[in-house]
Formats: structure tokens, C-alpha cells, sequence
């Protein structure tokens, strides 16, 4: 029994105006009171977010290494995240002398590089400045030659004030350490009984409509799992691409643009965005042939990674309008700055979803007309056995 049948074959009361409003101030009220409680709490439901975040990212490994069989369970999450801590390891091992050779020439080539974009500046200026009417020349502003240097000078003498304000960085770093420990506890119990928030859930939702949310709580789950494991396969693949290939054209610091690349590639909309200046201002500094080889090789890899590879590890899950993402990349960086930035897009889907589950059930007892494009699954195409299962599926 669904809540379409649930619907018909009986005629509905509707009440009287007076109790629809109270009905209405009823619902306002609990729902500013549960905002209001939420926002409280934010920093547990981030970790609590975090959490399940990792939990749908580590799910395929615990399911290959346990299969499903529970008594192997424990073992196969020991494995799991053995293995991350061993691949992060060894990543970061392999990765550091790289990273501190590109590090140290940026440090080294730092002077050098202002002192010619200082010059650059200057030149600018100045063949701006000759362009000009004779009247207009005359109001001259302040050389602009030294500007940067300027700046760096500025930077140096008030270094104490940094260093004091990189000392109240480090107490947020330990803070955000604390807050990333739990959140890994968090994935292990949820990792070790998946189905434990699923039941309490149900115990308090009537048979009638168990069916219709077992429905719905599928689809954000493998909306949620789409998207988690999709991220996390563009940002690498596009990271260790653009590293390589940047390596080959003879780039410096490729591997901390790459890095910065795959970091970037987690932040809906305007992630591209900024890999790809970042990339081009640090190749410009060796050639100008070189930045638009980069941006070049951007431009690939974004519609690579966009029209090719997103669609093949997300399926028809994530599919958005791109006028939706960006609206809701706004709304989300509006009310939660960076974090609401990170979530928006999931929470899109999410709600996508359960729009398109509620509507063409409610519609007709609105009045109103059911979508011609009846209730769809939000389940990806099968791409074989390296299709992952989420976090609940593979209890």
C-alpha cells in the first residue's frame, strides 16, 4: 500500500479555513523552531555530515573486502581504512620531495617573478598613461612600478601581527583535527551497522507508508553516494592529469598546481574556475606561450571531466540544470559560507529527488496537474562490477 492508495477510493474531508491556518502558523512555527535548533547544533551536524561523507566514500572497499557476510564486516573496515591510511601514506611520502623541490623553487623565484611583474606594471601603465590627453597626463597618480614590492615590504614589517594571527590559525587546525577524528569514529559505526539509523527511522513511520519511504530513502542514497564517490573520482583523476601533462610541457610547481587543481575540483561551479587562473598567473610568470598551452589543457580536461567522465561515475544520479547548481551554489555560500558552498549541490539532488517523489503523488489532491514525467529512479546505469554499493546496500 502506497500513499497513492492510500489517497483513493475515498473522498476527503477538507477542513474548515479557521483550522487550516492554525494548521499553517502550527507548521511556521515548528519548523522556525526547528531551524532555529539546527543552527544551534551546526558544528555536530557537520561532523555528523562528515561523518557519512566518509562512510559512503570507504562503503566499496569494505563491501570487496567483506563481501556480504557480517561476521567479516568488522575485518573488512579494518582493512578498508588500513588500506587509505597506507595509500595516503605513501602518497604523501612519494609526493613530498616534489612538493618540497617545487616549494622551494617558488620560494626562490618569488623576488625575481614581483620584480618583473612590478616592471610589466610599470611598462602598462606608462604606455596607458602616453595614450592619454596632455590634461589627463598631468594628474599623474602614484608610481605604480613598486607597488607589489611595496606590499611585500609591508607584509615584512608587520610579520609579528601574522605570525600572532598563524598562532590562532593553529588553534583552528586542532580544532578542525578533533572535529575530523569524529567524524571518522562516526564512519565506523556507521560502517559497521549501516542499517541502524534506517531502523530507528522506521520504527516510527506507520506501515502504511513504509514501502513509499523505503522508496525515497533509496534514491537519496544513491544520490548521495553518486555524488560523494563521483567528486572524489573527478578531483583525483583531473588532479593526476593535469600534474603529468603539466610536468611534460615543462611547467614548474606541477605538482603543487595539480594538487591545487584536485582540491579545487570538490568546489561546486567556481572550483574550475579557480584551478584553472591559478594554473595560467603561474605559467605566465615563464611564458606567455606556456600560460595558453595551460589553458588550454584546462579547457580539456574540464569538458573531459564534465562530459565524459562525471557522467560515467554519476550516472543520471546528479543530473542538474546548470541554472539550479548556480543558484543553489549561491543560496548555499549565502547561508553557510564555504561549508554551504560544499553542500549545496548534494542537497540539491537531494531535494530533487524528493520532489519528484512527493509531486506527482500530492498533485492530484491539490488540484493540480501530475507531471507528464512520472516519478523516475535516480539509479545510475550499471557500468559491471566496479558499480559500488552505499553504505546501507551493503549491510
Amino acid at each position: 500500500m502506497d500513499l497513492n492508495d492510500s489517497l483513493q477510493g475515498r473522498v476527503i474531508q477538507r477542513p474548515d479555513a479557521l483550522t487550516r491556518i492554525g494548521r499553517f502558523i502550527a507548521v511556521c512555527v515548528v519548523g522556525a523552531v526547528s531551524l532555529w535548533l539546527l543552527y544551534k547544533i551546526r558544528v555536530v551536524l557537520l561532523v555528523l555530515i562528515a561523518g557519512v561523507a566518509i562512510a559512503y566514500a570507504l562503503a566499496p572497499l569494505v563491501k570487496a573486502f567483506s563481501g556480504n557476510r557480517p561476521h567479516l564486516r568488522s575485518l573488512g573496515i579494518t582493512l578498508a581504512y588500513l588500506t587509505v591510511f597506507v595509500g595516503f601514506t605513501a602518497a604523501s611520502v612519494l609526493g613530498f620531495r616534489p612538493v618540497a623541490d617545487d616549494a622551494r623553487i617558488f620560494a626562490r623565484t618569488l623576488p625575481d617573478s614581483i620584480n618583473r611583474l612590478d616592471a610589466w606594471l610599470a611598462y602598462t601603465s606608462a604606455s596607458f598613461l602616453q595614450a592619454l590627453p596632455p590634461r589627463l597626463q598631468a594628474q599623474r597618480g602614484p608610481d605604480t612600478g613598486n607597488f607589489i614590492a611595496g606590499k611585500v615590504q609591508s607584509f615584512t614589517s608587520n610579520l609579528g601581527q601574522y605570525v600572532a594571527g598563524i598562532a590562532t590559525l593553529g588553534q583552528s587546525f586542532v580544532t578542525l583535527a578533533a572535529a575530523g577524528a569524529l567524524a571518522l569514529v562516526i564512519s565506523v559505526f556507521i560502517l559497521g551497522d549501516p542499517a541502524y539509523l534506517r531502523r530507528q527511522l522506521f520504527a516510527v513511520i506507520p506501515v502504511a507508508f513504509q514501502a513509499d519511504a523505503e522508496t525515497l530513502l533509496s534514491e537519496i542514497d544513491l544520490v548521495l553516494a553518486a555524488f560523494v564517490r563521483g567528486q572524489i573520482v573527478i578531483a583525483v583523476a583531473v588532479g593526476l592529469t593535469a600534474t603529468l601533462a603539466m610536468r611534460l610541457m615543462g611547467v614548474k610547481y606541477a605538482v603543487i598546481l595539480g594538487l591545487f587543481t584536485a582540491v579545487t575540483q570538490l568546489i561546486p561551479q567556481v572550483g574550475g574556475a579557480i584551478g584553472l587562473i591559478g594554473a595560467v598567473a603561474l605559467a605566465s610568470l615563464q611564458s606567455p606561450v606556456l600560460a595558453v598551452g595551460v589553458f588550454i589543457l584546462y579547457m580539456v580536461l574540464y569538458q573531459i571531466s564534465g562530459n565524459v567522465l562525471g557522467p560515467l561515475v554519476m550516472g543520471r544520479a546528479v543530473k542538474l540544470h546548470p541554472l539550479v547548481i548556480l543558484l543553489a551554489t549561491m543560496v548555499g555560500t549565502v547561508l553557510g559560507g564555504v561549508v554551504g558552498l560544499l553542500l549545496s549541490v548534494p542537497a540539491a539532488a537531494v531535494l530533487k529527488v524528493v520532489w519528484n517523489f512527493f509531486y506527482p503523488r500530492l498533485a492530484p489532491r491539490w488540484g493540480l496537474e501530475p507531471s507528464r514525467d512520472r516519478h523516475v529512479s535516480a539509479t545510475p546505469p550499471d557500468h559491471g562490477a566496479g558499480s559500488a554499493p552505499s553504505p546501507r546496500e551493503s549491510a
